[in-house]
């Protein structure tokens, strides 16, 4: 898991209060070539709402609702085959969002509230085969994984390609190898993922921040020493 080596992000000069909620020009080129952008004077769910739809469609969730409410819980609380189930109220790993998902969702759009301290870790495939050895990309290419959630299971590679382009998946948590080319890239990602390399993206209010989640990671990081109410709204787009 990223640890203290890991990157700290600080919020870009040019954000600003944008009455009308939507991308500036700077923030769409950012998402477009790094994968994320932060955007400030988001002070409610419904602005939240009104900055994801000048993104794309927003996606309801299981239960029909937009804006879907995380809290770090405890595993005697969480949800069979969820994170927190497994990670209780401890850091989560960095994985692609709905990776059991045919086609995993977009974007993400998140925003925090409450305790703010508690920060989230980024990591690009970019990063992720830049920094591997020369054929991580291609064995990823090649892989195949079966995807078991509670309810359902699927097999994927890493890979996957739709009319609006392509994208990267992966989530070690429902994530299974099948052939050699997954095992091996399993082998080199885990400790890639965990060495640290991972970019901070620290919270504050009103701050949202964009994910392009076909080519960036994310995770969540520790709780910081007597953490109160911690509220993460995520909203899924196309």
């Amino acid at each position: 898991m990223p640890g203290d080596a890991t990157k700290r992000v600080g919020r870009p000069k040019h954000e600003g209060r944008l009455g009308h909620r939507s991308l500036t020009n700077t923030m769409n080129t950012e998402l477009r070539t790094r994968g994320w952008t932060c955007v400030k004077g988001i002070n409610s769910s419904s602005e939240l709402i009104d900055l994801t739809r000048t993104i794309g469609r927003p996606i309801p969730n299981v239960t029909g609702e937009v804006v879907k409410e995380l809290r770090p819980i405890p595993q005697p609380q969480a949800r069979r085959g969820t994170l927190s189930a497994k990670y209780a109220t401890g850091s989560f790993p960095l994985h692609t969002d709905t990776a059991f998902w045919p086609l995993p969702s977009r974007y993400l759009v998140l925003r925090v509230r409450g305790d703010v301290r508690r920060y989230t870790t980024i990591l690009t495939f970019a990063s992720l085969f830049q920094n591997s050895t020369s054929d991580l990309c291609d064995l990823a290419e090649r892989s195949v994984w079966r995807v078991r959630t509670r309810t359902n299971a699927m097999y994927c590679s890493m890979r996957f390609a739709s009319e609006v382009g392509r994208g990267w998946r992966y989530d070690p948590h429902c994530m299974s190898p099948v052939n050699g080319s997954a095992l091996k890239v399993r082998e080199q990602v885990e400790p890639l993922l965990r060495s640290g390399r991972a970019e901070r993206i620290n919270w504050a209010s009103g701050l949202a921040i964009v994910i392009c989640n076909w080519e960036v990671l994310h995770g969540r990081g520790p709780s910081p020493p007597g953490e109160t109410a911690r509220i993460l709204e995520r909203i899924y787009v196309e």
